[in-house]
């Protein structure tokens, strides 16, 4: 999808709904791209992947990368693996980054029930599934 594409390509409601309440709310802008991440507090960006169906699995994805936001900013409770040393302990870092990343889709799927947006339970649990143990994998 070239450049065009992506600055033209309109969002469906729900997903608007979301990029509204976190641009309004959070300050954090929401565009499509190349990866899907949330770069970070100080960039204030959700970036979701262009060849995301935006009715399902990147609005899935969106909720996900919201759910990021609404984590502490510090490295403790949830963040607390940060201060493992992978190296040293990769066993208790990577249960850490799966215990945080479920905890980003729990805080994406209340803020789903906030806006009253009508969400498949299945296909985001199989979203959420999909991710864990892909990060699972690559940790």
């Amino acid at each position: 999808m070239d450049i065009f594409k992506k600055k033209k390509r309109r969002f469906p409601k729900d997903f608007k709904k979301v990029v509204k309440y976190m641009k309004d709310k959070r300050g954090i802008s929401v565009s499509l791209g190349e990866s899907t991440e949330f770069l970070g507090y100080y960039n204030r960006n959700i970036i979701i992947h262009h060849n995301y169906d935006l009715r399902n699995n990147g609005l899935h994805m969106l909720l996900y990368e919201c759910g990021k936001t609404f984590q502490p900013t510090t490295n403790i409770g949830i963040n607390s693996y940060k201060e493992i040393d992978k190296d040293k302990y990769p066993d208790e870092y990577k249960v850490g980054t799966i215990l945080a990343d479920a905890d980003a889709w729990s805080r994406g799927y209340d803020l789903a029930k906030k806006l009253n947006l009508q969400i498949n339970k299945k296909k985001f649990k199989d979203s959420m599934n999909t991710v864990l143990i892909n990060n699972y994998k690559n940790n």
